[in-house]
């Protein structure tokens, strides 16, 4: 954990100098916050106890070299304390190591709020992409979805090509009523 810490906060400090040079320490806590968000919990756990089970193990072996070749008594059996020591150490990780499979990532609600905001804007930013590029006229006459109003306006016009001029009133009419747009546009033209 310390070591996502670490680079967290040196990723924020190269931010830092990128985008903002006076940039508070809220700011940078933020971006910390938000860099390590995604670190897997159960991950952090497994790889510090590998860390600790490589330095005990590490440990162990010197113990051993000094119990070996040392012929002070003191020095002997204060080798023996430590390998007893980094033999509880080397137990205890191994201890962590088989429980760490047992434990589940738990996403914090924040997280899980951004999760659907995100989803949300871009559901949002799909649906704006369609409208706007005319996709999603294309889609709703695909699966013959049109608007009541339209299928109005489009029998009025087939009944106005009949020179009908009351059925071209009424048309004008309906599409003034429906389309302030087009209201507005009809204002100016017979002026």
């Amino acid at each position: 954990m310390v070591d996502w810490f670490v680079r967290g906060w040196r990723l924020v400090g190269w931010l830092n100098l990128r985008l903002q040079r006076n940039q508070s320490m809220v700011h940078k806590a933020i971006i910390l916050a938000v860099l390590t968000a995604g670190c897997s919990a159960t991950k952090e756990i497994a790889s510090s106890a590998s860390v600790a089970s490589s330095a005990a193990h590490s440990i162990s072996e010197r113990s051993a070299f000094i119990i070996t070749h040392s012929a002070q008594p003191e020095i002997v059996a204060a080798a023996v304390t430590i390998k007893a020591d980094a033999e509880i150490i080397l137990h205890e990780t191994r201890q962590i190591s088989i429980a760490v499979a047992g434990v589940k990532d738990i996403v914090p609600f924040w997280m899980t709020l951004i999760q659907w905001g995100l989803g949300a804007v871009v559901a949002v930013a799909l649906v704006a992409l369609l409208w706007q590029t005319g996709l999603g006229t294309l889609i709703r006459v695909a699966i013959g979805w049109i608007p009541r109003r339209v299928q109005n306006e489009a029998d009025l016009a087939g009944k106005m090509l009949s020179d009908d001029p009351a059925t071209a009133r009424e048309f004008v009419a309906a599409k003034r009523a429906s389309d302030p747009l087009f209201a507005a546009a009809w204002g100016r033209s017979t002026k």
